[in-house]
């Protein structure tokens, strides 16, 4: 597979390339809708919060990767290896515990370590809205979810008349923490009836220097080209498609042992939507896609290594649709449909001697030819009991098989299959799962400025193919990693109650959860566990059960016309029940607290970012907590003049140069070591941008 995407995007906090936080609607006829984050608590009611209401500034820049530039909300951490590859968190949640949909596509990154996640092959100044659903809230995005969803979107651009027009975008930015340096072109031309859209965007960065002035490796190149037609041939039918490639080049990553020679993703997508004005009938949409990465890493081309050579070269292929229905029975708006998703993952491990020039000989087979097919149905409705009280009530039943082809196929020393016998008694063999899972959510109206919200579900994510059905051998048994596939799915079952308030002048957003886990699919280090053979420290899977709750609190409060003050703050605590123990990875205290003013086309302020220390650690059971992490603050300076057609952005990130890093930490490419990477130091950014 050929592709490339180069999404490099910014270290996190290290690229800060200054953010500009716009409604979600399109602005004009004339220009192109600028990009708006939606921090969503109740995805079917009209609540929106935005930390930064007047000054449309944001103490992040827009040149990172999704994962980077969703870090900057509130409730949404990420984990760090280097510059790129910022995955995100949620409710303590992470990897397939969330969904993240790229334009109606799953992209299933190509690495079993995760250099690549979803967010990586999302450039944020190429989707005209990133929506953030926390927690369970719909039954339509697919299997799994309980942490929430991610929704990347592009919509038809705003042309209205019969005649043939354009509109276009341009920016660029810098930042001097690393010399990251990125640009886009976006631009369409058509009419109300047809239109065809380009973007182009490429980002560049070395590496950046923490609080201390350490070089920490981050260094990354990446490339997108999107070509996207759209066809509405009537008011009540839009035809959708697009292809977009992605390329990332030489992505250094100090927090594992290898770095990443190339990822490359190409994507395919087409719709159908159409409404119809029956009495029962409303519309219906078809929507399929398909994604397939390419990616290679190894610890020899873009480092000094005078040790064993490991390369380990790997696909994602996903292939996937919606078919849904829109009805209205009896006043009731319900939603019927039917989705799948099928992803093929193959990798393989090889190593070299420190003398040769490249390796060549097989080590591992890390995933032997998985298969995983997931076909759901569901059903969504959304009746309005009374003109203050809204309910969603919503079921969802998925088929889930999943298969190692490659199981038995001796690569290096041991098959696949070895190594699962050895380390659990049991061997792949293809696995059925019949998941059922749904939700009930109210919504009331106290008065017309006070509304509370409530939210009862169960969902259900089955093991992903490294959890399976990973098989990274090694000739020391605490360096070898190995899936499970014998695990159970995952059952979240959850509540959460929350308030919003809006005195004008004054609005407040509060909520909190819990989440009780069965089979909650566990990654520790074996000891001998129940249904575990392997007593030495490797990495393993296993179910527990576990707990998970917090809160998050928003609010803004207008001083004056001018002056605006924002805060907001979340909270996860996180317990595995089954050995009494802190869970693993989950955030501190975290939050932001903001001054901002606005004034005619000038708006600028500052924003402090801090987390609390985090004591509570895994650091007996499966050890992967780096260490108790030390609280920080740090202090962001943003600016910003509309100078119609251009928006030009500066800003001061981190500015008293402080050393951190985030708690969440990720593994090591070649072992599961767990490596903890600091955040980068000050950067000063620049933005400009132009519509026309």
């Amino acid at each position: 597979m050929s592709l490339s995407l180069k999404n490099g995007l910014l270290a996190g906090s290290a690229l800060l390339s200054l953010c500009v936080s716009m409604p979600l609607s399109v602005r004009a006829e004339t220009t192109l809708p600028e990009i708006g984050v939606d921090a969503i608590w109740s995805p079917y009611s009209t609540l929106y919060n935005t930390l930064f209401p007047k000054s449309a500034s944001s103490s992040k820049m827009s040149g990172g990767d999704g994962g980077d530039y969703l870090s900057s909300v509130v409730g949404v951490s990420g984990s760090r290896m280097g510059g790129h590859g910022i995955d995100p968190v949620i409710h303590g949640q992470q990897q397939t515990q969330l969904n993240v949909i790229n334009d109606g596509a799953y992209i299933l990154g190509g690495c079993p370590n995760r250099m690549d996640p979803p967010t990586a092959y999302a450039a944020p100044d190429a989707y005209d809205s990133i929506s953030i659903e926390k927690g369970y809230q719909s039954v339509q995005h697919g299997s799994g979810g309980s942490g929430g969803t991610i929704l990347f979107e592009r919509k038809p651009l705003p042309f209205e008349s019969d005649e043939f027009g354009y509109m276009g975008k341009v920016s660029g930015g810098f930042q001097s923490n690393g010399h990251a340096h990125d640009t886009g072109i976006d631009v369409g031309a058509g009419n109300k009836e047809l239109q065809l859209r380009g973007l182009w965007s490429h980002f560049s960065m070395g590496n950046y220097e923490d609080g201390d002035g350490v070089e920490v490796r981050s260094a990354a190149t990446s490339e997108s080209y999107a070509l996207l037609p759209v066809w509405m041939p009537t008011p009540d039918t839009t035809i959708k498609g697009s292809v977009e490639l992605t390329r990332m080049d030489d992505v250094l990553y100090a927090g594992a042992g290898m770095d990443a020679p190339y990822s490359n993703g190409l994507t395919h997508r087409i719709s159908l939507e159409h409404r119809v004005h029956g009495d029962v009938v409303k519309g219906f949409a078809v929507k399929t896609y398909r994604s397939g990465v390419d990616h290679m890493m190894d610890n020899f081309s873009l480092r000094a290594n005078a040790g064993m050579k490991m390369k380990t070269g790997s696909t994602s292929d996903t292939f996937g649709g919606t078919l849904s229905g829109d009805l209205d029975v009896s006043g009731v708006p319900l939603t019927l449909g039917i989705d799948l998703q099928n992803n093929d993952k193959d990798a393989k491990r090889y190593s070299g001697m420190a003398a040769a020039s490249d390796a060549t000989t097989p080590q591992s087979y890390m995933w032997p030819d998985v298969r995983i097919r997931q076909t759901g149905l569901f059903a969504e409705a959304d009746p309005e009991l009374t003109d203050s009280l809204r309910l969603r009530v919503g079921g969802r039943y998925d088929m889930v098989k999943a298969s190692a082809d490659g199981a038995n196929q001796v690569f290096g020393a041991v098959s696949a299959n070895t190594l699962y016998f050895n380390h659990y008694g049991v061997r792949a063999e293809d696995k059925t799962e019949h998941n059922l899972g749904g939700l009930l959510r109210l919504e009331y109206d106290v008065a017309s400025n006070a509304m509370i919200f409530a939210g009862l579900s169960r969902s259900v994510r089955t093991a992903e193919a490294t959890e399976r059905y990973m098989a990274a051998n090694n000739g020391v048994a605490a360096n070898r990693w190995v899936g499970n596939p014998n695990l159970d799915p995952e059952k979240h079952h959850q509540i959460d109650v929350g308030v919003s308030l809006d005195g004008g002048a004054w609005k407040n957003t509060m909520s909190g959860y819990y989440d009780r886990v069965s089979d909650y699919i566990f990654r520790d280090l074996a000891r001998g566990q129940s249904s575990v053979v392997a007593t030495s420290g490797e990495t393993i899977y296993r179910n527990i059960n576990a707990t998970l709750m917090g809160f998050e609190y928003e609010t803004s409060y207008q001083l004056t016309p001018n002056w605006g003050l924002g805060a907001a703050f979340a909270y996860t605590y996180g317990q595995n029940r089954s050995d009494d123990d802190a869970l693993s990875q989950i955030p501190p205290l975290e939050g932001k607290i903001s001054v901002d003013y606005a004034r005619d086309i000038w708006s600028f302020g500052s924003a402090f970012n801090f987390a609390m220390k985090q004591t509570r650690v895994d650091d007996g059971t499966a050890q992967r907590d780096v260490r108790e992490t030390a609280g920080y603050g740090t202090l962001d300076l943003y600016a910003k003049a509309d100078l119609k057609p251009f928006d030009v952005s500066v800003g001061v990130y981190n500015l008293f140069d402080k050393k951190y890093a985030s708690h969440l930490n990720r593994s090591n490419a070649v072992d599961p070591t767990e490596i903890q990477v600091n955040e980068p130091g000050r950067s000063v950014g620049i933005r400009i941008s132009g519509r026309f």
